[in-house]
């Protein structure tokens, strides 16, 4: 029996994958060339699967209701980061509406400091695929592509930030999350592998809408989530933006123990490690990683009280920092659509320029005029 190829995003041209993980295959690509071509509705979204072209392996863009067809007023040419997400994550019906409702929620908003998704394609009869195969794909989650290196790498790269530079990957990370969390909706796996800092120091959050799909990561993981339903919460977000403050300035999450049960005891006992943190970025520090989730500051009270703590000049200090370290690593994204015509070609006939215009010469008069042959007189 020959292998079934999982479902794609119809005429989307993939550039590159960048990684396969729990939450399904994240790929850089591009839309259609017709996309491109037709600006893709005026009021269009920033990457578009028209309805139009629905064929039997179209799959079916989902509205506010049941999904996400939303990013109006950004150019439908953006290149993207299409994630492929796993069917096995939305056989789950209630999981599925959960996922849903985040991803319709976060529809239309927009924060320098965050890649947020604009759009979610459903697989067509991705619930009898799963039936046939494991590996079958439940639809596309589609989000503006973004330059830059993961903080991860550039820790293991460097080891730890200085204070300045944490303080502008921190308050940028407050200020993603607080932008999602007026919408309700948490990111739920916050991790260095999903911070990504530009060549020019600009920081960018990444992984929003999968908040119903994952349990988040362990060494990050806030006290209330080691009972009960572990569901993730905005209070909890900021529980992991705090031990991402810790891990920039040390190189190490607040509490490094490979044991989950050790670590689960140190999230939920253990007092916040202070030791190695500079004095302004203490009280921050201290406050995001509160153990009771009642008494933790919301992601936006806590950016103001960092932006109160910081020294003078640590914003510019730090983003210089940041841009100096990223610059090498980044890799470049592709700018040219593959269904651009090509540049033409320079003629190679050589045009010689025109010669000069000779000068008229002026006339004589009839008495001063020489005929050519005469004598001259005498």
């Amino acid at each position: 029996m020959g292998t079934t190829r999982p479902w794609r995003l119809p005429r989307w041209s993939e550039v590159r994958e960048l990684r396969r993980g729990r939450c399904g295959r994240l790929v850089v690509a591009w839309p259609p060339p017709e996309a491109v071509r037709n600006g893709a509705a005026a009021a269009g979204p920033r990457a578009v699967l028209p309805e139009a072209d629905a064929g039997p392996d179209a799959g079916r863009a989902a509205g506010p209701e049941a999904g996400l067809d939303a990013g109006a007023g950004h150019p439908p040419e953006r290149l993207a980061v299409v994630r492929y997400v796993p069917a096995r994550l939305l056989i789950h019906r209630p999981r599925e509406a959960a996922f849903r409702a985040d991803v319709g929620r976060l529809a239309g908003l927009r924060t320098p400091e965050a890649a947020l998704p604009y759009r979610f394609v459903e697989a067509p009869r991705f619930r009898a695929a799963y039936e046939r195969s494991a590996a079958a794909v439940g639809g596309a989650l589609v989000a503006d592509a973004v330059e830059g290196v993961s903080l991860t790498r550039l820790l293991e790269r460097y080891g730890a930030l200085s204070g300045p530079a944490a303080t502008v990957v921190f308050g940028c990370v407050l200020r993603a999350l607080a932008a999602a969390h007026t919408r309700g909706t948490a990111h739920g796996d916050l991790r260095a592998g999903k911070v990504l800092v530009g060549a020019d120091g600009a920081v960018t959050v990444t992984g929003f809408g999968l908040a119903a799909l994952t349990t988040g990561a362990p060494e990050l993981r806030a006290p209330e989530l080691w009972s009960g339903t572990g569901a993730p919460t905005c209070r909890a977000d900021v529980y992991a933006a705090g031990c991402l403050l810790h891990l920039c300035l040390t190189g190490q999450p607040p509490f490094p123990v490979p044991e989950l049960f050790s670590l689960m005891a140190r999230h939920t006992t253990a007092p916040v490690p202070l030791a190695q943190t500079p004095g302004p970025l203490r009280e921050p520090l201290a406050a995001g990683l509160t153990k009771d989730a009642e008494l933790r500051p919301r992601a936006v009270d806590l950016l103001a009280e960092t932006e109160r703590a910081a020294a003078p000049g640590w914003a510019d200090r730090g983003r210089s920092e940041l841009r100096a370290l990223a610059a090498p690593m980044v890799e470049p994204l592709t700018r040219t659509h593959p269904g651009t015509p090509p540049a033409p070609r320079p003629s190679s006939r050589v045009v010689r320029p025109a010669p000069p215009a000779s000068r008229a010469t002026p006339l004589l008069p009839p008495s001063h005029r020489r005929t050519i042959g005469a004598k001259e007189p005498s």
